[in-house]
């Protein structure tokens, strides 16, 4: 008999184990073979590990968990991740149980689900759409495993109120129409997008000084609401107002431009060397014309970095910064309706 229950910290050997099983001696997050990390995954609050035990033996042969907290999306944003089966255990229906336990202990505390599928291990796809998960997107060759990379497909699911939460009609350029419509239709949304053909990208300007952030340029940005609080555009996993040590902490940064000797403007990302990767998170601006100078410089800075992939959250509702992207060379790859609050009151 195989009881699912949350993981307690004598369980974290047996869970080393399962992913050194499962993903041998190149994990990409080697901290999941690490004793003492997975002890304050067990104890985080933010944080659900679960286990696969089999009653009879003793064995954990699975384990799975959900970050309740990933940023400033929205604390009702969770993220079901790290679902892995030991050899000896698969073929028992584990993933389905684990999925289960994982469904039944969050629905009361998230307003959206996301899954990250590696499109390499289909039955987690499987397992996901079997329990209400839909597919919203995909993202070619973004992740890294071991030596090599794989492409992704990011799955969600909504609980409680949260798409009459959402904001109607969101203005998109024609780029994103057909991605737009699909995931809408996903998840059982009526298409209602309008699709924007006039709003220009943000201009290109010239003149702006630009700095790395510091404890003094801290303060400044935070006088700074536009972009922060007040008509946000980009969104992710941090915000300015986590602090400072904590951004540092996560391996973060912000490009801050500087005019006339004041602060102007700045843009948040987190760059992960192991991954190759960049996510930017915040754009604060007092204007617009400091917008495009920032997302140019940051490319400036990641082309020298060779950096693989780059992801930025924007909204529905912005065709502006979504034109300017794509001008950039970006291109539209998931659309999650719901899945941020804007100013507290609603979602796109």
């Amino acid at each position: 008999m195989i009881e699912i229950r949350e993981a307690r910290e004598d369980d974290v050997a047996a869970i080393s184990e399962i992913f050194r099983a499962c993903y041998g001696a190149e994990y990409t997050f080697p901290d999941f073979y690490n004793e003492t990390f997975l002890k304050k995954l067990v104890f985080s609050d933010d944080t659900l590990v679960l286990v696969a035990e089999d009653s009879d033996s003793g064995r954990v042969l699975g384990t799975a968990s959900v970050v309740l907290e990933i940023g400033a999306l929205t604390d009702l944003v969770g993220e079901f991740g790290r679902l892995a089966v030991h050899p000896d255990g698969r073929g028992k229906g584990l993933g389905n149980l684990l999925m289960e336990g994982r469904l039944e202990r969050v629905l009361d505390r998230l307003h959206v689900g996301l899954v990250d599928g590696r499109v390499t291990h289909p039955f987690t796809q499987k397992i996901s759409q079997s329990h209400g998960f839909a597919p919203v997107g995909f993202f070619p060759m973004l992740a890294k495993f071991g030596r090599h990379r794989e492409s992704l497909a990011w799955l969600v699911q909504y609980f409680g109120d949260a798409l009459e939460l959402r904001r109607n009609h969101p203005r998109i350029v024609p780029e994103a129409y057909q991605l737009a419509v699909m995931a809408m239709e996903n998840v059982g949304i009526h298409p209602d997008v309008i699709v924007d053909e006039e709003s220009a990208a943000y201009p290109h300007v010239d003149g702006f000084e630009v700095q790395e952030l510091s404890t003094a340029g801290y303060s400044d940005l935070l006088r700074i609401e536009r972009g922060r609080v007040r008509r946000r555009e980009i969104f992710g996993p941090l915000s300015l107002h986590y602090g400072f040590f904590k951004i540092k902490a996560q391996r973060s940064d912000y490009l801050i431009a500087r005019q006339d000797g004041r602060t102007v403007g700045a843009i948040g990302f987190i760059r992960d060397e192991l991954e190759g990767t960049v996510r930017v998170f915040e754009m604060i601006h007092l204007d617009d014309e400091v917008i495009r100078f920032l997302l140019e410089e940051l490319e400036r800075r990641y082309r020298e970095w060779d950096v693989t992939g780059v992801q930025i959250g924007v909204s529905a509702h912005a065709p502006r910064m979504q034109r300017t992207l794509v001008e950039l060379g970006f291109l539209p790859a998931a659309y999650v309706p719901a899945h941020a609050f804007i100013e507290s009151s609603a979602s796109t």
